[in-house]
């Protein structure tokens, strides 16, 4: 096998749905409570709607069929069909691919609305920009641990994540390329604690930083220059499956006894929420 991406790195760190079935399913949602003030006596009772919505997931099937002559076996000689590689490829390449519809949809448009007709955009304010420093002059920079830092803030600040976040099952979670994560650790040296963490992030030894599990994407885009990267609150990231990964093999009569490898899968996915997602904008 050449070398590739062999697994999803990102279906671990995000919810999961099962059994998924019809042209769309529905994640209901309820809304912020506000307490108003009493200030009468006996007044007239006011009586409100329940904030509701509900955030619309949209499936996509994928197939790739492979196939092998009946004489094939016979032209490679003492060489098997390589069934079982085939049949691994096609698993990594559906890993790779669901990993891509995950990332197309946190970073595109989601839907939202009683028939899931109603078009979210990620919202601009949810953007750390690639020229942001904490002070001093605007520099278009790399991952720096001054944007870590803002998008942290930024999750604080909305809700998304908490002190006790992680002790109820939740998780902080940062996709990036390999380029920012050597960005770190050039911009860490400074401070030998830093440079030490960051180093060991690299190098494979832990997979977190400042609260952040530490993902490596090389599907993010990158776009003249910019390469964006996300992070999010893994209950507020959905992935449907609306059929797993299945292979079928079969002999085609019709088409000379040709060994015929099927694989398909049927997956989608949504923000539930945007307040749980930042982009990270980077130059690279």
């Amino acid at each position: 096998m050449l070398l590739q991406q062999k697994v999803s790195r990102i279906k671990e760190f995000v919810t999961v749905k099962t059994d998924c079935s019809g042209k769309v399913v529905f994640h209901d949602q309820f809304g912020t409570l506000e307490f108003e003030e009493k200030t009468t006596r006996k007044g007239t009772t006011k009586v409100d709607d329940a904030p509701t919505d509900r955030r619309a997931l949209h499936p996509k099937f994928f197939h790739k069929t492979i196939g092998y002559d009946e004489f094939d076996g016979t032209k490679l000689g003492d060489l098997d069909v390589p069934v079982s590689q085939t049949i691994e490829g096609l698993r990594f390449a559906a890993g790779r691919q669901m990993d891509k519809v995950m990332l197309d949809a946190f970073l595109g448009t989601c839907y939202t609305g009683e028939n899931g007709t109603t078009a979210v955009t990620f919202p601009t304010a949810q953007t750390v920009a690639k020229n942001f420093v904490e002070s001093g002059t605007a520099e278009d920079t790399g991952l720096t641990l001054a944007k870590l830092r803002r998008a942290l803030q930024m999750f604080q600040e909305n809700e998304a994540w908490n002190d006790d976040s992680a002790g109820m099952g939740d998780q902080l979670v940062m996709a990036c390329s390999s380029a920012q994560m050597m960005n770190l650790l050039q911009t860490t040296e400074v401070t030998s604690r830093d440079f030490a963490d960051v180093k060991a992030l690299v190098e494979g030894k832990v997979d977190s930083f400042m609260g952040f599990k530490f993902l490596r994407s090389e599907y993010l885009p990158l776009t003249s220059g910019t390469r964006t990267c996300l992070a999010w609150v893994k209950s507020r990231a959905l992935f449907g499956l609306w059929n797993d990964f299945k292979v079928k093999v079969s002999i085609r009569d019709d088409m000379e006894e040709t060994l015929q490898i099927r694989a398909k899968f049927g997956c989608g996915a949504t923000r539930l929420e945007e307040k749980g997602f930042v982009k990270v904008l980077c130059k690279q």
